[in-house]
């Protein structure tokens, strides 16, 4: 701000450029325009701290946000319900759903009443720890207190429940809801039907994939992904591909998620010729493969002793501009041990070190097995040994 000119900016407008700095994340620039502020002889007031609290925290800066925040204590200035929320929250989203708790107590306490975005991020810091007890007497709490729960309030309460694997209390407070006159979103529905197919309750996923789409909403590519894993791990894949194709009818674009799922679970069953033909299909319409796709044919390939195709498949992974991670090293270096090829796993077990990562546990407890066995012949276990040193 030019402090020759004419114009003397006030507090609003410098709150107003803070919290925009502060949204765009340029953190160093609103907080020397808060110290030009300071300097100028115009206090900093809640709206200026909450923002630049807000931002800190956001933006990774925890240590930062809480000096501000001492800050705005120290001088004496009283938070407000946009800043005991975003305290609220934050807590819950480093995992201290209590100190969360303390927080809502104090702004009560304060005379501050908490508002439906204060309620709700105490109840997705409880469902995120599991907490579904005290997430249910917070609920309560809310109604009582006339905050009534929203749309959000049960979306979080049904993940918190599908998390925990208790799909019944979930399904109830899906009940819930139709009896408080609240309509399921799209996100209810993923959420119920992901769950439903996690603890193998097929026929109930698929009846609310029909009420969807008979209540007018959508399915999604979210809601597909959780319907065809499901499927792929019942061994129906002849009718997860039906489903695909439905999908697309329905002018679904599957996406590399999608596709990864099939050609996994092609891979578990054993039907590599399924798993390539998906491979060549996600080629053909555009879509690029990732790290995760290649690490999956290349571990169908090596539970097959085809450790030639492996080789391929990293060939063309590298090609393509896919670097390999380190479960990718760690699947191929498994696979050649499998097979009693440990000159080549050795040779994996050097690029896998030299891409800075490590042996996973499996694969090392694999070397440590082999060295510890009384059919391993002398030559492998000088490799076995380099391996482990």
């Amino acid at each position: 701000m030019q402090s020759g000119s004419h114009f003397k900016p006030d507090i609003v407008l410098y709150n107003t450029i803070i919290d925009s700095l502060c949204k765009d994340r340029l953190l160093q620039e609103a907080l020397d325009l808060f110290s030009s502020m300071k300097s100028e002889g115009i206090k900093p007031n809640v709206v200026t701290y909450t923002s630049l609290v807000r931002g800190l925290y956001n933006s990774g800066c925890g240590d930062e946000a809480q000096h501000v925040l001492t800050e705005m204590l120290q001088s004496n200035i009283a938070p407000n319900l946009q800043t005991y929320s975003m305290l609220v929250d934050m807590f819950c989203k480093d995992g201290c759903a209590d100190q969360a708790q303390s927080i809502l107590h104090h702004m009560t306490k304060r005379g501050v009443p908490p508002n439906i975005l204060t309620y709700n991020a105490l109840l997705d810091g409880y469902c995120l720890r599991g907490q579904m007890e005290d997430a249910e007497n917070l609920l309560d709490l809310m109604t009582k207190n006339g905050c009534e729960p929203n749309l959000v309030s049960f979306n979080t309460m049904i993940n918190g429940y599908c998390k925990a694997k208790n799909i019944d209390m979930a399904l109830n407070i899906f009940q819930e809801m139709f009896r408080k006159g609240i309509t399921p979103d799209l996100v209810t529905y993923n959420t119920l039907i992901d769950g439903l197919c996690k603890a193998n309750r097929l026929p109930m996923a698929h009846k609310l994939f029909k009420e969807m789409r008979a209540h007018g909403i959508a399915p999604d590519v979210v809601t597909y992904a959780s319907l065809l894993d499901s499927l792929c791990k019942s061994d129906r894949l002849d009718v997860a591909v039906k489903l695909l194709e439905e999908m697309e009818d329905n002018g679904v674009k599957p996406d590399i998620v999608i596709y990864n799922i099939l050609i996994d679970n092609s891979c578990e069953a054993g039907l590599l010729e399924d798993a390539a033909n998906f491979f060549s299909d996600l080629v053909s319409k555009g879509l690029q493969p990732n790290v995760k796709t290649y690490s999956i044919l290349i571990k169908g390939f090596c539970k097959k002793g085809l450790m030639s195709e492996v080789a391929q498949v990293l060939r063309i992974m590298e090609e393509d501009g896919c670097r390999p991670d380190y479960r990718t090293y760690n699947t191929i270096i498994r696979g050649y041990i499998l097979n009693n090829d440990l000159s080549n796993a050795l040779y994996y077990r050097d690029l896998l070190v030299a891409n800075g990562f490590e042996a996973d546990a499996d694969t090392f407890s694999l070397f440590v097995g082999l060295l510890s066995s009384d059919n391993s012949s002398d030559s492998n276990k000088d490799l076995l040994q380099k391996f482990i040193s």
